[in-house]
This record gives C-alpha cells, structure tokens and sequence, in this order.
C-alpha cells in the first residue's frame, strides 16, 4: 500500500505492467491518415514525380511509394494515372480560374463595359496569385505538361478547367475594344496574352542559369501593371490593323 502523502493510488500500483502506455514499437504501421492528407500525399508526389519525367515517365506505382500510399488509394481517389495528372492540373489552375472569374463578375456587375486595361488585370492579376515565385512554378508546370505530355490527354484537360474563362473573357476583350474588331484577331491577340505570360513568369530560372545570379523577374506590384500595359498595346495593335507604334 502506498505511504501517507505518496501520489501513487492503490488503482496504479495494482496495474499490471504490460497495461502501461509504452511508445510504439519500431516498425509497426504508422496510425491511418485521414483521406485529405492522403490525397494531399498523392497530389504532392504526383506534381514533383509529373515535373521530373513526364506524364509517360512516371507509374502510378512510383508515385504511391513516393507518397507512401497504397495503389488501391490512388485508384479510390483518382481512378487511375489519367485521374491524378488531371487532379494535379486542377489543383494548381481552378484558384486561377476562381479568380478570374470573380474579378470578371464584379466588373461586370458595373454599369457599362470595363476598359481593356480593367479586364486584362482580372485575368492577369489571379495568375501572379502567390507571387512571381509562386506563379512562375505553376506556369512552368503546366507549360511542361502542355509540350511534354501526350496532347490528347493534356489539351482536353485544360479545355475542360479553362472553357468557361476563355469564353467569357473573349466577350469582354470585344466588348472593349472597337467596334466591328474581328474576333479571330482577339482570338489571336488573347493567345498572345496567354503566352506572353507564361514566357515571363518562367524567366527567372533562365536568367539564373545564364547570368549565373538573381533573376530579373520584378515583384508582382510592378509586374502586373507592365504585363498589362503590354498585352493591352498588342490588342489595340490587332484591333487597328497595324503594328503597334515604337514608344506608344
């Protein structure tokens, strides 16, 4: 019996030992992850395992062991290789997409057209989401599967993420520009757009590897009003029918 004044209690003292709480042993299999953090897990080692090799370089295999998963879970979460690149695409895209729309709804909700300028900002601004650093690793992501992987797997896939936005931001570059402006040129111009962008975010790890030091991508406060400046000049150009002119 414990001593007058001991913490013991004769419930302790009585409990065999082996009941005592004792750390896991090594070896045994860690508690079960709840199904966000597995997905998170496959998400996380697809992207990394999709940059390094391609869509046809990596096995479903190899991304559930990097992530520390089970096949079974990828094909319950995903349905399969073709469910989780997709997955990762909209994982770094409909934040992106998200935004834009929801700039382009409260210009909209305005009285009047938006000017060019407001509109290329809705839909440049969501992309920069993160900063240049941040927005840079998803344009080149998605960049490397677009030239990379099998095209008839992944153009559908961003047709699917980016119908509606390409839609409605194609009506609102019309509704901005001049009248009668054909919509094969804005067609023409937006695509430009798309490209001028992912070809400036992706800059600084060129410029690092030529210059062999920082690169020269400005901060966001002072890339989105460039990018803007610019790509609203190469529409206004398409629209006239003419070159831009040098210093406009």
């Amino acid at each position: 019996m414990p001593r007058a004044g001991s913490e013991e209690s004769p419930v302790a003292e009585s409990q065999p030992e082996e009941l005592a709480p004792r750390p896991p042993a090594e070896g045994l299999p860690r508690p079960a992850r709840s199904p966000g953090s597995t997905k998170e897990s496959l998400l996380d080692a697809a992207e990394r395992l999709f940059a390094a090799r391609g869509f046809e370089g990596t096995s479903l295999r190899a991304v559930t062991q990097a992530a520390g998963q089970s096949v079974s879970a990828a094909h319950y979460h995903f349905g399969g290789k073709r469910g989780l690149l997709r997955a990762t695409l909209e994982r770094r895209l409909r934040p992106v997409v998200e935004g834009r729309l929801r700039m382009l709804d409260a210009l909209e909700s305005r009285e009047g057209p938006p000017a060019l300028e407001e509109v290329l900002e809705a839909f440049l601004r969501p992309t920069l989401g993160g900063g240049p650093e941040a927005a840079g690793a998803r344009a080149r992501f998605v960049a490397a599967r677009l030239f990379s992987d099998p095209p008839d797997l992944v153009a559908p896939l961003i047709r699917d993420l980016f119908g509606e936005v390409h839609r409605r931001f194609l009506d609102a570059l019309q509704a901005a520009l001049p009248p009668g402006t054909p919509r094969d040129e804005i067609e023409l111009g937006f695509g430009m757009v798309v490209g001028a962008t992912v070809q400036v975010l992706g800059l600084r790890p060129a410029a690092e590897s030529v210059t062999g030091g920082p690169g020269l991508l400005p901060g966001e406060e002072e890339l989105l009003p460039r990018l803007v400046r610019f790509t609203a000049a190469g529409l206004r150009a398409l629209a006239a029918g003419k070159p831009a002119e040098a210093g406009r």
